[in-house]
Parts: C-alpha cells; structure tokens; sequence
C-alpha cells in the first residue's frame, strides 16, 4: 500500500511540474496591441490555397511560416494593377518579421508603392527594400 502511495505522490507531481511548464510557454511572446490586425486572416493559408475568408489565415495562436508572409505580402503587391506587371520578388522571414523585396521597376513611386504595400500585408514586419528603379527605355 505504501509503494502505491509513493508512486501516486510521484506521478503527481511529475504532472503538476508538466503542467507548471507548459503554462509558461507564452510568457516570452509579445504583442503589439497599439495597431489593428493587418489583413492576414484574408491571406492564404498555404501556397496555392485561396483565400477563403478570416478563418483561413494564421491566428493568434498558430505560428506563421515564411510562405504564409510572403504569400500576404505578395497579394497586396498583385493587388495594384500597375505592381502586377512589375519584376518584384518577395522573400520572408517570418521569425524575425522581415520581409526583403527585390527586382526592378519603372519609378520610384512604384518602388515606394511596393514598399508600402508590404507593410501593410502585416503590422509590425520590417522591408528590406532592395528594388531597383529603371525607367523603361
């Protein structure tokens, strides 16, 4: 009966240190509450999925992937007529929030535009703007 005893006292504690760990897990995540939800619930999930509403994008629990940032970014880039003409690639990095755009354009205030558009795919990302301007001949 005491062994009984010792085993349950044990395994009780094991499951209360488990349980202690786990509920820690999202003390070291931070949040920039001070600006709105950027449109991410509208982009795809996955490469190559549509879009089906808010319930199809990343939430505030699941981990985003560098696809699914570049995926946002480059839809709101395809969004503007004259961006989607334009050589524009698009490489994240989700865990650092970083997003780098490259390639050429015919102005500057596309190159400005393109910027502003990755920006806005998602709050708190940072643009490496590495577009090249070169007006058509």
């Amino acid at each position: 009966m005491q062994k009984r005893a010792k085993l349950m006292i044990v395994s009780l504690a094991l499951g209360f240190g488990l349980a202690a760990c786990q509920g820690d897990r999202n003390n070291n995540r931070t949040s920039d509450t001070s600006k709105s939800p950027g449109p991410m619930a509208d982009a795809p999930k996955s490469p190559g999925s549509p879009a089906t509403g808010p319930a199809s994008g990343p939430t505030a629990s699941t981990a985003m992937s560098d696809s699914d940032l570049e995926n946002a970014v480059k839809a709101k880039i395809q969004s503007d007529e004259k961006l989607r003409a334009a050589n524009i690639n698009v490489n994240a990095n989700a865990d650092k929030k970083e997003v780098t755009l490259s390639g050429t354009v015919p102005s500057q205030d596309l190159r400005a535009r393109a910027v502003d558009l990755a920006k806005s795919a998602q709050s708190g990302v940072t643009i490496n703007d590495k577009i090249d301007v070169k007006p058509a001949a």
